[in-house]
């Protein structure tokens, strides 16, 4: 009966808009939650992410509250036509805590190619990300995987460390009879993209989450599968079905007597 009254709850949310305009880049946190000490990087053509720096003036936040915005220096000038493909698409990420110490990464890109569903097939499995190579001759024989590191709630149980964890995107070679690739991208499964190179240039293809985000700090019977709950309307028909015998069969007793 308490339950009836309960009140709702719901997570808060997250995400940054941005802004490139010459070498500055503002990011202005959007949602309903603050996000605390939060982080700018840039993808570099070897696959590592550099941190940017603050703008003159500018000091790291421990609390980034909704619509502030943090100024970072964006140190790539150069006119786009002359930088190499992969450095053409602007690729950037913005890693932050959240309230509880969760660390979470949003991954932005200025100028992305185009978006597929075709060449290849990638998903989760038991908490991995697997992916499936390319047919051979499909036109794709690099790509880059990239992903912003989520370790889920495991670190918030131990002594809490602000400290940003991104592994470098990863460069795949694919040859022929190439066996699937197997990525631990974090307990959390974060959603991924891959970058495909092509002879007609870059495209992209977009990976979902594994769902693990936002269920880990759930009750069990939250998650429990269709069959717990089938059991359970089995188990309130049979309670229903009991007590309805033994109204019965307590009233005939009394007109009997």
């Amino acid at each position: 009966m308490a339950l009836l009254f309960a009140l709702n709850c719901s997570a808060g949310n997250i995400s940054f808009g941005l802004s490139l305009t010459g070498g500055a880049l503002t990011l202005t946190l959007q949602g309903d939650t603050s996000a605390f000490y939060p982080a700018a990087y840039r993808l570099l053509a070897d696959g590592r992410w550099q941190r940017l720096d603050l703008a003159p003036g500018q000091v790291v936040p421990a609390e980034l509250v909704p619509g502030a915005q943090l100024n970072v220096v964006w140190p790539e000038t150069r006119p786009l036509e002359t930088l190499p493909a992969l450095d053409r698409m602007q690729i950037g990420m913005v890693r932050f805590f959240d309230q509880a110490g969760v660390g979470f990464g949003q991954i932005l890109m200025f100028h992305p190619p185009p978006v597929t569903e075709k060449l290849l097939k990638a998903g989760y499995v038991d908490g991995q990300l697997v992916i499936q190579p390319p047919a051979y001759g499909a036109g794709s024989s690099t790509s880059w995987l990239l992903w912003a590191q989520e370790d889920g709630i495991a670190p918030i149980s131990s002594e809490l460390k602000f400290e940003h964890v991104q592994p470098p995107a990863q460069r795949i070679d694919w040859q022929p009879g190439s066996q699937p690739l197997r990525v631990d991208t974090g307990a959390g499964q974060p959603a991924a993209m891959l970058l495909h190179e092509t002879t007609q240039g870059y495209v992209i293809l977009r990976i979902p989450g594994g769902g693990v985000q936002g269920r880990q700090q759930r009750t069990a019977w939250l998650s429990a599968s269709p069959s717990f709950y089938r059991a359970a309307w089995l188990l309130a028909l049979a309670a229903a079905l009991a007590l309805l015998w033994y109204g019965v069969s307590a009233w005939r007793q009394r007109e009997q007597a």
